[in-house]
């Protein structure tokens, strides 16, 4: 079979430990390929060597001269709010010309979240597609899909145009497409990563903390994390500081201060399968916790600036994603829940309301039966994992080159 040549967009980290997955799926149906554009190259060699060295004597090539070649890397374009995208603009319109340029040329060209730095490379690939006469054209598919249902709607059309497929990881994401978009709901990406989820709660009196990974997220969480701990402490519960593997090689005091209080664990799963309660920054962490099993309050304090706008624009009623899951699940929309401040599944403390009274309050008070009830509700909704399926897609594709 002829190697398929796969170009990738992938800048946030979660993005790609999804690509990974996908990746080692592909890597299992036997589909050789070779792998360009931008992302995680030691994650992605390290994640497809273990799947080899279970599945496959022969590795898969991958082709990443590219990305070995530049100065730019995902974590460049790393950044939370408005302000800080703006930042990034002047290195964004160096870079993708030259990645229209990769793209153009391969097979397949797939883009994974970051909506703001994808979408304006894929009109990029396009019109050079339309000036340059290539024999082939990239097959073009948007995999994690911009969060149209929260703002910006616009995108919705505006990827159905451009795109030649859109893989939905959530069962409504269709209702906010034109019907007819070229939109499939593949799984959620999640539900290939987790590895145990607990059905009751877990009596291991060590509580969780994370607070987030990036730096900005973990200055405004931590000070107060780190006083719920010394609390809770005293009622006889120990902390577990759970830290991104990617600071693993920094000074951590000049990152969280003093940790003197906290276990550490640089393991997500390890440190949260020994807790049984969680305290978590707003993110896919809180979906991610709320899948295994361990009991979570969101906690999130973001700039002013960013916060007020983001209110202006963002209509829901949560930001947690479990419970904006549900809240789609049993309501169809946030406009149709009758009573928000009932929570589908876990707290949510935001901006001034994070302290450690709130905080300490909403534990002690924590419906543990609701949650995990919740919990199974959400597994039911979501389905199925999204790996395999995506696999499948891009070995059918490969098959017919």
């Amino acid at each position: 079979m002829q190697p398929l040549n796969l170009f990738v967009s992938a800048i946030e980290y979660s993005a790609n430990l999804h690509l990974a997955n996908l990746l080692k799926s592909l890597q299992q149906t036997q589909t050789p390929f070779v792998l360009y554009g931008i992302f995680d190259k030691a994650l992605i060699q390290q994640a497809l060597k273990e799947s080899q060295n279970i599945f496959q004597p022969n590795a898969n090539p991958i082709h990443s001269n590219f990305l070995s070649q530049t100065i730019y890397n995902p974590e460049s374009f790393r950044v939370m709010g408005f302000v800080g995208i703006l930042k990034l603009i002047p290195k964004f319109f160096k870079l993708k010309n030259q990645l229209a340029q990769i793209a153009s040329t391969c097979d397949v060209a797939l883009f994974m979240d970051s909506s703001s730095f994808n979408i304006p490379l894929i009109q990029t690939i396009r019109k050079l597609i339309s000036k340059t006469k290539y024999q082939k054209k990239p097959r073009i598919i948007y995999y994690i899909l911009p969060q149209v249902w929260a703002w910006k709607p616009k995108r919705a059309h505006i990827l159905s145009e451009i795109c030649d497929e859109l893989w939905g990881i959530l069962p409504f994401e269709k209702n906010f497409y034109p019907k007819t978009a070229p939109i499939t709901y593949m799984g959620h990406p999640l539900l290939d990563e987790i590895p145990y989820s607990f059905d009751t709660p877990q009596k291991t009196q060590k509580i969780a903390f994370m607070p987030g990974s990036r730096k900005s997220e973990i200055r405004a969480l931590f000070p107060i994390f780190n006083q719920l701990a010394q609390t809770l402490k005293t009622q006889g519960k120990s902390a577990i500081l759970i830290i991104p593997k990617s600071f693993a090689t920094q000074d951590l005091s000049k990152v969280y201060g003093d940790i003197s209080a906290f276990e550490i664990s640089f393991d997500t799963y390890l440190g949260l399968q020994q807790s049984e309660f969680a305290f978590v920054c707003s993110g896919t962490a809180t979906l991610e916790s709320t899948l295994l099993g361990i009991p979570t309050i969101l906690a999130y304090k973001a700039k002013t600036l960013d916060y007020w706008i983001a209110k202006k624009l963002v209509q829901l009623n949560y930001i947690g994603l479990a419970n904006i899951f549900l809240e789609f699940h049993f309501f169809n929309a946030p406009k149709n829940n009758p009573n928000p401040s009932i929570f589908p599944i876990h707290p949510e403390f935001l901006q001034d309301c994070v302290n450690v009274e709130n905080l300490q309050n909403a534990y002690l008070h924590f419906n543990y039966s609701y949650f995990f009830e919740q919990k199974k509700t959400l597994f039911q909704y979501l389905s199925h994992g999204s790996a395999e399926s995506c696999a499948k897609k891009l070995q059918n594709f490969a098959k017919n080159l």
